[in-house]
């Protein structure tokens, strides 16, 4: 047994296709990763935001738009931290829970951007981009609500838009 050579092992390209269960929630879409030769899955339409363009209902400069209002909500609406910080603290009202300067930034925005969007508007991006519902009938009043955001967003419009 001393005399053997030992075979040489080939290593494979190194993947990341989740669980069994991550497949169940939708398409699975290859992905690179941040490291070279790796790679991953990822559901393809995370949101109702990501369906509607993947079907060519509204157009990259809405889905952006989108995208940033949503991540603005579920941040200005996520509960406090329990870590401690050395950072000002607000005062203390009666039950009025503590938030991060950057959670209040992030309330500010979304409030600044509701109010630009005007009440019916507000009504039907809220209710696609936050809590992921389909905008059924609604759909070019979402477009219209979606170029408002992308506009006070400031986001560039394209040739085609």
């Amino acid at each position: 047994m001393r005399g053997r050579a030992k075979k040489a092992r080939t290593v494979a390209p190194l993947a990341d296709h989740g669980t069994p269960e991550r497949a169940q929630h939708g398409e699975l879409v290859t992905r690179e990763t941040m490291d070279a030769g790796i790679t991953g899955k990822r559901v393809k339409h995370e949101c109702r935001l990501d369906w509607y363009l993947d079907k060519g209902s509204i157009i990259d400069r809405q889905h952006e738009a989108g995208l940033r209002f949503r991540r603005d909500w579920h941040f200005a609406a996520a509960a406090p931290s329990l870590v401690g910080s050395y950072g000002a603290r607000i005062s203390r009202l009666a039950g009025r829970q503590d938030f991060s300067d950057t959670q209040l930034a992030a309330r500010r925005r979304t409030a600044a951007a509701i109010d630009r969007l005007g009440r019916e508007l507000a009504e039907i991006v809220v209710d696609v981009c936050c809590f992921d519902n389909w905008a059924s009938g609604r759909l070019p009043a979402l477009r219209d609500g979606l170029g408002m955001l992308a506009d006070h967003y400031g986001l560039p419009r394209h040739a085609r838009d």
